[in-house]
């Protein structure tokens, strides 16, 4: 695929006499020149933070009393909606 768009990023054919690396060391111009920054120039500061402020203390007894509560609510009403498939169940079973 020798497409005339390439022909640029070809490598060139060496020649005999070894001239080839002094013309590629002439045809790069170097890097280009550094430009200092202007005076009082510095990178944006971000403010500090102030530390996060303490959290209350928690009441660990009335956690696991709620956490207790919720989970008979929970078994209960499960509990009834499988009573109440059971009882839809038979119902449709003897109709």
């Amino acid at each position: 695929m020798n497409r005339p768009a390439d022909d640029q990023w070809r490598r060139p054919v060496p020649s005999e006499d070894g001239a080839d690396a002094e013309q590629a060391a002439a045809a790069y111009p170097g890097p280009p020149p550094a430009v200092s920054p202007p005076p009082g120039w510095h990178p944006e500061v971000t403010p500090r933070t102030v530390p996060p402020r303490r959290l209350p203390e928690l009441d660990h007894d009335a956690i696991d009393l709620a956490e207790e509560r919720a989970d008979r609510f929970t078994n209960a009403l499960g509990i009834a909606a499988g009573v109440v498939l059971i009882l839809i169940a038979c119902i449709q079973w003897r109709t």
